[in-house]
């Protein structure tokens, strides 16, 4: 049988060094092979092998100990892809800061000039960077241990917050040749980050897993990485110091997701410049584009909820816009229709839990404006203070029968509502006169909010018990979103305690306390609501009354 010669010229003789020392099989294609090209890596042909690296001591160490961990029944199955470690800075120890050399540069014209970057057709390369072997080993050294952090995330933060394609996920994750790249490491590091529940106060929240995410999140994104799942890590990120209220961490955070979120173009597929693929038919992939950006607009209005005066770092939707789709299909991978944000009615077509969190992350934005805007008039903003109210009690009011059957899931969005509108009613309970005469919406506005206040406070107290018994029966799939709604609604039963001296209203106080005390067991941000009721007098005499 004759051998094609001219196919074995445009082939080397032997395997490159990196398919040798992983085992690989190698299609000897010049200058470089497949792997190596799709690895965005140096290809060597050379016949000799270089001396051991760091790399390979520390691959090395991860096998051994893999290896002991079989013998002591612990592992069944390895990981399937590469570890490699990453390279230390000359001259610094074995617990020097992440490196960052790389032969790969990120194309400035992108921001430089967008219109000379699409024209030209430029890529975006990713970093020729290894895995830190203390992320590897951190996230794990098995595929059970990967497969764990991410079965516990699906079970628990995704209840609330599902915006990770767990399709996706499980392709990845199936797939016998995956890589652990930079973003996925990250990703899995924050999954890890955020099921964790920290025990022994402020010390334990910034944990040196917490410190190693955040430190590992600047490496990759200083390498010049910009990818989807480099913003759903950073969301991980915001998301677990909100939850634990580490400030100004979270409020910078939130905002630093919209940025990479705007560098991306999540936030107009169609206008603004493209890191991610334009075109696709993967329905998915598109749907998981859509929920990441709510994901990171829900944080960045959420942040913003108690502290009155701060922009958004995110626009409001497009008019064009759609809410997420179904989310149980999605977990399983079927195309299903998106319902319009905007309608010209209401509509009671039943929703999936996060299509609701959309539509009330939407208002929420409308509030922090509103809230926020000292050029309207008076009659203006009071009329929209008015709309505002009827719409954020309209998706109250479709709520309760899903969060009745399913509180983990629909809690969030329901209290998001309830936020919102004890938030809308503060300010215009007690409004001071306009030049000397009170306008109609001005007062029409007043007239709601203070019986506002008192009713919502009220649907608080009702649906707080539902979310009691979901707290203490699954802690770990415990949403941190609903602690603005159960603080405000504590301080207006204190208020109300005080002002009545009716021991009903301190009695409900209480009960809202107890309901916080339970979700300071897996969110620290209930301790310092507990905290902030402690310094208000009202909270005294809300005491006093059932003594």
């Amino acid at each position: 049988m004759e051998v094609d010669t001219a196919d074995q010229a445009d082939k080397a003789p032997q395997a490159c060094v990196s398919c040798r020392k992983q085992k690989r099989k190698c299609d000897k294609l010049l200058p470089s092979c497949s792997l190596c090209t799709r690895m965005s890596r140096p290809c060597d042909y050379s016949e000799t092998a270089p001396n051991p690296t760091s790399e390979d001591f520390a691959m090395m160490r991860q096998k051994i100990a893999d290896l002991e961990a079989r013998l002591e029944g612990r592992r069944s199955e390895g990981w399937h892809g590469p570890m490699r470690s990453f390279s230390r800075s000359p001259g610094t120890g074995g617990d020097a800061a992440f490196a960052t050399d790389s032969n790969v540069t990120f194309p400035a014209a992108f921001f430089l000039d967008a219109e000379v970057f699409t024209e030209a057709q430029m890529p975006i390369p990713r970093p020729n960077i290894a895995v830190p072997p203390e992320v590897a080993a951190t996230v794990g050294i098995s595929i059970l241990d990967i497969q764990d952090i991410v079965d516990r995330y699906f079970a628990n933060i995704h209840t609330w917050l599902p915006f990770i394609s767990k399709k996706r996920m499980q392709l990845t994750l199936s797939n016998p040749a995956m890589e652990l790249t930079l973003d996925l490491a990250l990703l899995l590091l924050s999954m890890k980050l955020v099921i964790q529940v920290p025990q022994g106060g402020s010390q334990s929240i910034r944990s040196p897993l917490y410190n190693l995410t955040k430190g590992y999140a600047t490496m990759v994104e200083s390498s010049g990485l910009m990818s989807l799942q480099l913003l759903q890590a950073n969301i991980l990120i915001a998301a677990y110091e909100i939850g634990h209220a580490i400030y100004p961490a979270a409020y910078l955070s939130s905002g630093h997701c919209a940025r990479i979120g705007h560098a991306l173009g999540l936030n107009d597929r169609q206008h603004a410049p493209q890191m991610l693929r334009k075109k696709t038919g993967a329905w998915a992939e598109l749907e998981e584009f859509k929920r990441t950006w709510w994901a990171t607009m829900l944080l960045d209005r959420y942040v913003n909820l108690g502290s009155s005066g701060h922009p958004l770092a995110t626009d409001d939707p497009n008019l064009n816009d759609t809410l997420p789709a179904d989310d149980e299909l999605w977990d399983e991978g079927q195309i299903t229709t998106s319902e319009p944000l905007y309608v010209s009615s209401p509509t009671n077509v039943k929703a999936g839990a996060f299509t609701r969190t959309c539509q009330a992350t939407h208002l929420l934005g409308r509030l922090v404006r509103l809230l926020n805007d000292r050029l309207l008039d008076a009659p203006m903003r009071f009329s929209e203070a008015i709309q505002l109210h009827r719409t954020l009690q309209a998706l109250a009011n479709l709520l309760p029968n899903d969060v009745h059957r399913s509180p983990e899931r629909y809690g969030t969005p329901l209290a998001l509502c309830y936020s919102s509108l004890m938030h809308l009613c503060d300010p215009f309970a007690c409004t001071e006169s306009n030049r000397g005469y009170r306008t109609v919406e001005e007062t029409e506005m007043q007239t709601i909010a203070i019986a506002g206040l008192k009713s919502i406070a009220a649907d608080v107290l009702r649906f707080s018990q539902l979310w009691h018994v979901g707290m203490t029966s699954n802690p770990a799939a415990v949403s941190p979103l609903l602690g603005d709604c159960l603080y405000f609604a504590a301080t207006i039963y204190a208020w109300l305690a005080n002002e009545t001296g009716l021991g009903e209203m301190g009695e409900a106080y209480h009960i809202l306390r107890k309901v916080l005390e339970t979700m300071a067991s897996r969110w620290a941000v209930g301790q310092q609501y507990l905290a902030l009721l402690d310094m208000s007098k009202e909270h005294l005499y809300a005491d006093s009354l059932l003594v």
